[in-house]
């Protein structure tokens, strides 16, 4: 009898070994119908220090933050070391809280679907109270500083190798912070050089040639607020067609012009802009979707 116990608990004690007794065995038989969660990569800037930004994107705070990667600067006095070194903070395969409330094109609560990077850059910006009878305008003032090459070096080999890993991330899905938030958010600002990076096979940009085109047109028939704000929906911005160019309109051109025309991006509507944003739309959204467009024709049939 004490044999048969004894027996027992060697049977279990093997189990709980090799952790087998309870799981089940499958059979691998991969699927075509598939495809890769990862759709988007959204670039942030941190507005605080190396030290500061690795302390909120990886530990326990009152507003709990973090991204797939952080990309420090070699000027940043909190940075440790001489050689920059890319900080991995979640695993690709996991959901980092970076995106917050966000759309582009058909797409909400892009942390979903998308990659983080923060990249750190000590921005600052702050709401400016109104001036006495004024409600127009967009009440925010940033400074940002510039990206140091050795940080742009560093995150462009990283996202070439993100790219690598999931090909079916479009040019126009490597987007800003702004981009997706616009009522919300600045960063990485119009010091961050996105051509720079189109160089490099990374995200999306214009062809002059194609923008001195729409110029020519839309100086000899200027657009409507509703075909311009059409446009900016379809290209992706997170904005209703209301034929007035009010604060979400502001905001919206405002985030396009910080990533594509960044000399001005005060977010009014002007020549440079709109020629810029059909130049894009003609390259990367010929074949937009329907239910984009739908939408786009509804809401100005609405107006």
């Amino acid at each position: 009898m004490l044999d048969s116990f004894l027996q027992k608990i060697f049977v279990l004690t093997a189990c709980l070994a090799i952790n087998s007794c309870h799981q089940l065995s499958f059979i691998d038989v991969p699927s075509t119908n598939q495809n890769s969660r990862i759709d988007y990569l959204v670039i942030h800037a941190t507005s605080e220090q190396f030290e500061e930004s690795l302390r909120l994107l990886s530990t326990p705070n009152s507003n709990p933050v973090s991204a797939h990667y952080l990309v420090p600067a070699l000027n940043d006095p909190s940075y440790p070391g001489e050689n920059l070194r890319v900080y991995r903070l979640v695993d690709e395969s996991r959901r980092a809280w970076h995106a917050g409330t966000s759309n582009w094109g058909n797409v909400s609560s892009l942390n979903d679907r998308s990659i983080g990077i923060e990249v750190v850059n000590e921005f600052n910006c702050r709401n400016l109270e109104p001036n006495p009878g004024d409600d127009q305008g967009i009440r925010v003032e940033c400074q940002f500083p510039a990206y140091p090459e050795s940080q742009i070096e560093l995150l462009v080999r990283l996202i070439n190798e993100i790219l690598d890993r999931y090909p079916d991330i479009d040019p126009i899905d490597v987007v800003a912070h702004a981009d997706i938030s616009p009522s919300r958010k600045s960063d990485p600002g119009p010091k961050f050089p996105w051509n720079q990076l189109y160089g490099n096979g990374i995200g999306a940009w214009y062809e002059n040639d194609a923008v001195a085109k729409h110029l020519e047109t839309i100086r000899s028939q200027q657009p409507s607020v509703s075909e311009v704000q059409c446009a900016l929906l379809v290209y992706g911005y997170p904005i209703e067609v209301t034929g007035r160019h009010d604060s979400q309109s502001q905001f919206a051109m405002r985030a396009f012009q910080l990533h594509f025309r960044p000399a001005n991006y005060d977010g009014s509507i002007d020549d440079e802009s709109i020629a810029i944003l059909f130049a894009l739309n003609e390259k990367y959204r010929a074949k937009a979707s329907n239910e984009q467009r739908l939408k786009c024709q509804k809401q100005m049939g609405s107006e």
